[in-house]
């Protein structure tokens, strides 16, 4: 191939491309990670005893890195 080619300013702007979705999917899924991270926390605020503890920190945490097996998880406890 030869420097400069068409070919090669393609494949370079192909993964400049497949860079930007990724970089773009993972900055939504921190987005909404974090999102859930607060939800979570404000929730053991108003239904605790208006104190966050270590542990619901933790646990909040963790929902926050699986957020969307936790939005199917909770909507599946709320109709029980």
């Amino acid at each position: 191939m030869i420097r400069g080619s068409s070919k090669t300013f393609a494949l370079s702007e192909e993964r400049r491309t497949r860079q930007k979705a990724w970089l773009l999917g993972l900055v939504l899924y921190g987005l909404a990670a974090g999102g859930d991270f607060a939800y979570h926390l404000i929730d053991y605020l108003h239904t605790g005893d208006q104190a966050i503890d270590f542990s619901e920190v933790t646990v909040a945490f963790s929902a926050a890195l699986f957020w969307p097996v936790d939005i199917v998880a909770v909507t599946l406890l709320a109709r029980q």
